[in-house]
C-alpha cells in the first residue's frame, strides 16, 4: 500500500524481535514521509498562490498598459486634428481677415451703390459664418479641461514603471527606479499626468530597438519635485535639440511617428504649472 502511494499504511506487528522492530522502523519512516509530504504539498500550495499572484498582478499591468496606449493613442489623434485645424485656421483666417477689411472699406467708400452694398454685406456675412465654422472647429478638438485631485508621485511613478516594464524586458532593456517615497502632492489630472510620463518612457524604448537602459529618477526641489527620464540611446540630433517640442518634429522616420507625444507632454506639464526641458549629449543618450 506504500509502495502504492498511500502514507498513511502501517504494519501492525506488536512483537519484540527482530520483526517487530523492523515493523517499528518502518512505520517511523513512513511517518517521516506522510510529513515530508505535507509540507512539501504546502510549499508547492503557497508557491502556487504566489505565481497566481503574479500573474493577476501582470495581467492587470497588461491590461493598464493597453488601456494606457489606446488612452494615448486617441489624446495624439486628438491633439494631430487640433493641431492641424489650428494650422488650416491660421492659413485660412489671414486671407479671410484680408478679404473682410477690404469689403469694410468698400462698405464705406462715399456714394457706395445700394446693390453693391447688399452684395458686400452678404459677402461680409459669409465672411463671419467661416470664421465661426473654424472657431467652432477648433473648439471641438481641443483637448477639454483637465481634471484637478491631490496625486501621490510616486505611486504614479512605481505604476508607469510597472506597465512599461514587460515591453521593456521584451526589448532587452534594463531600467532603474529611483523614487522616494516623500515627494511632495500634487494637484492635477492623474490620466494626463500619466500618459504625458509615459510618453517619456515610450520615446526612450523606440530610441533604443537593440537593447539599452532607461532611468527614472525623481527628488524634490524647492517646493515641487523634478522628474528626470534618461536613456543610453543615441541621443537627439543637435538640430532637432530646441525644436524637439514642438508639433510634427520627430527623429522617427516616416509612417513611425507623428512628432505629436512630446508637444502633448509639454502642454501637460505646462498646464500643471511645471516646465520641460532636454538635456542632451549625441550618441550618449
Amino acid at each position: 500500500r506504500a509502495g502504492a502511494g498511500d502514507l498513511e499504511a502501517r504494519v501492525d506487528l506488536p512483537r519484540r524481535d527482530e520483526l517487530g522492530r523492523l515493523a517499528a522502523g518502518l512505520n517511523e519512516t513512513l511517518d517521516r514521509l506522510r510529513d515530508l509530504d505535507a509540507a512539501q504539498r504546502q510549499r508547492i500550495d503557497e508557491a502556487t498562490a504566489e505565481l497566481r499572484r503574479s500573474n493577476d498582478d501582470l495581467v492587470r499591468s497588461y491590461q493598464r498598459m493597453f488601456a494606457l496606449r489606446e488612452a494615448l493613442a486617441r489624446t495624439e489623434q486628438t491633439a494631430a486634428a487640433g493641431q492641424t485645424a489650428a494650422n488650416l485656421a491660421h492659413q485660412i483666417g489671414t486671407p479671410l481677415n484680408l478679404v473682410s477689411g477690404y469689403v469694410q472699406m468698400m462698405l464705406e467708400e462715399p456714394g457706395i451703390d445700394a446693390r453693391q452694398a447688399d452684395r458686400l454685406r452678404t459677402i461680409q456675412e459669409q465672411i463671419r459664418k467661416v470664421t465661426g465654422y473654424i472657431r467652432t472647429t477648433l473648439d471641438h478638438v481641443r483637448l477639454p479641461a483637465a481634471r484637478r485631485e491631490p496625486i501621490l508621485l510616486a505611486p504614479m511613478l512605481r505604476r508607469i514603471v510597472d506597465v512599461s516594464r514587460p515591453r521593456l524586458h521584451a526589448s532587452g532593456i534594463g531600467l532603474t527606479l529611483g523614487v522616494p517615497d516623500d515627494l511632495p502632492w500634487l494637484q492635477g489630472d492623474p490620466v494626463r499626468l500619466e500618459l504625458a510620463l509615459l510618453n517619456l518612457i515610450k520615446n526612450s524604448l523606440d530610441a533604443m530597438p537593440d537593447g539599452g537602459h532607461v532611468r527614472v529618477t525623481a527628488r524634490r526641489e524647492g517646493e515641487g519635485t523634478r522628474i528626470e527620464v534618461a536613456d543610453t540611446g543615441p541621443g537627439i540630433p543637435e538640430a532637432l535639440g530646441r525644436r524637439i517640442f514642438d508639433p510634427w518634429v520627430t527623429t522617427k522616420p516616416v509612417g513611425e511617428g507623428t512628432g505629436l507625444g512630446l508637444a502633448f507632454t509639454r502642454e501637460v506639464i505646462l498646464a500643471h504649472g511645471g516646465t520641460i526641458d532636454v538635456h542632451n549629449t549625441p550618441g550618449a543618450g
